[in-house]
């Protein structure tokens, strides 16, 4: 008897949890559709993407606002005693430790020069694509960076930030080195250049998509296959050892897309003015001395 009630539990809320149903169909609009109806959406479901977003934006600006609070209670501290870091776990611990480690990364690809203004929109861009995808492994929350249109207006973001350094830093070189070195090439170079600058944006969105979709797919697979052989507590247990490999996916999809993105932003700012690609390392590395 006490068998059979916990597989009618079991059944009833965990196995829809794991198996398609989603929160966000809780919040008015969202899961009758008429949110995505009235927005264009051509999919109703669609619509969980709004919330999706949204509740990742909000996770990524508590974890800011909390390191923030801990880092100005720390400064208000006198003398050295401001320097010290908080015991244990802490928001800010975390955080001081990710911009420390990671700026490091991004200042290697694009020199110190550079590093300092564009490290806010890469790290940004892996704190939120980090979260969202953490999130996604919450049975019933299904994670933003699955959609696909969600991913490609991030893309056209790194898309417009890499095109506008370039076109800063580089000016009509920018253009002119997607011509190639020799001239009378350049009508065969400069399509083929200029394709392959607007496929980054597609393979950033196609990447990032992909692997989600492909790590629910592999959980969800597992999921029904266990439930055919051993029922119910196979349908719950048997996907529970994959959500360790997918927490590895869902940070490292972050790293890829941020690096990646870094690596389009140093290409975009390499020193172009004498027809080369080369990063001007005197920023990064001091002169050596005679």
């Amino acid at each position: 008897m006490i068998t059979e009630l916990l597989g009618s539990v079991v059944s009833r809320t965990i196995v829809p949890m794991i198996s398609g149903f989603n929160w966000y169909h809780f919040i008015p609009g969202i899961g009758d559709g008429s949110v995505g109806r009235s927005l264009g959406l051509h999919h109703e479901l669609d619509a969980w993407v709004i919330p999706a977003g949204w509740v990742s934006c909000f996770a990524v600006l508590t974890l800011a606002g909390l390191a923030r609070m801990g880092l100005n209670k720390a400064m208000a501290r006198e003398g050295s005693a401001k320097y010290i870091p908080d015991s244990g776990v802490t928001p800010r611990n975390l955080l001081e430790v990710f911009v420390e480690q990671y700026y490091a990364v991004v200042e290697g690809v694009l020199g110190a020069k550079e590093a300092p203004k564009f490290f806010p929109m890469v790290a940004a861009l892996f704190l939120y694509i980090v979260t969202a995808n953490l999130l996604g492994l919450i049975p019933g929350n299904l994670p933003v960076t699955e959609n696909f249109s969600s991913n490609l207006a991030m893309s056209l973001s790194v898309f417009l930030m890499f095109n506008y350094a370039g076109l800063s830093r580089n000016g009509f070189a920018y253009v002119k080195h997607l011509a190639g070195p020799v001239i009378w090439l350049a009508i065969l170079i400069f399509p083929i250049e200029l394709f392959g600058l607007c496929l980054r944006p597609a393979s950033l969105t196609i990447r990032l998509s992909a692997n989600m979709v492909a790590d629910h797919l592999v959980t969800g697979a597992v999921r029904d296959v266990a439930g055919d052989f051993v029922g119910t507590v196979g349908r719950v247990l048997a996907p529970l050892p994959f959500y360790g490999l997918g927490a590895f996916v869902c940070v490292l999809q972050g790293f890829v897309y941020s690096i990646l993105s870094t690596v389009y932003v140093g290409l975009s700012t390499a020193d172009m003015s004498h027809g080369h690609d080369d990063h001007d390392h005197k920023d990064s590395h001091p002169p050596e001395h005679a």
